[in-house]
């Protein structure tokens, strides 16, 4: 059975994830993906790309899929995957993280973060982890920074999305 961390006071676990639970994430990051410019993604992720993803990448690892469950329903997930494809990155992972739009400002992000922070580090394989940005996002910015990611730099006018031109910041943090 995978570890959980539990938080008593908001009675969040934090757990890997399970084929059962793709369909909660799915939804959350389809909320994203089509309502909001936190991702840049344009194209939700079908079911059968969640599943084979898991499948290929998760399950048989080498990254992370973790969730948070509340009560029963998951309200955030945390997705580790490849930074760059080239093997020289192989040592380096890209992180995207989501909270439920109903549950934000809860601690749910740093609890997601904290559980995949002290499992790489067991792991002890990768040695940077990189989260990219949308601006703006002064919450996202402060969140990262608050877990201990440093500003690596912004490209200007990178992602094209509802109409507008978006800002992609880089933020970088050693495991």
């Amino acid at each position: 059975m995978d570890a959980v961390t539990r938080d008593g006071a908001t009675d969040l676990v934090v757990r890997a994830a399970t084929p059962d639970d793709l369909p909660a994430v799915a939804a959350i990051f389809t909320h994203f993906t089509l309502r909001t410019t936190v991702t840049v993604s344009t194209e939700v992720r079908t079911p059968r790309e969640w599943r084979d993803r898991y499948d290929a990448e998760v399950r048989d690892g080498p990254y992370h899929l973790l969730v948070a469950e509340r009560a029963g329903s998951v309200v955030g997930y945390v997705e580790t995957q490849r930074f760059r494809l080239k093997p020289a990155y192989d040592r380096s992972v890209e992180l995207s993280i989501y909270v439920a739009p109903d549950e934000g400002r809860g601690g749910i992000g740093s609890a997601l973060y904290r559980t995949l922070f002290a499992r790489l580090a067991e792991e002890g394989r990768m040695h940077r982890a990189f989260a990219i940005v949308t601006l703006p996002n002064e919450a996202s910015v402060a969140f990262h920074l608050a877990q201990g990611f440093l500003h690596r730099g912004t490209l200007t006018g990178a992602a094209y999305k509802f109409g507008s031109y978006l800002d992609i910041a880089y933020f970088e943090r050693a495991l």
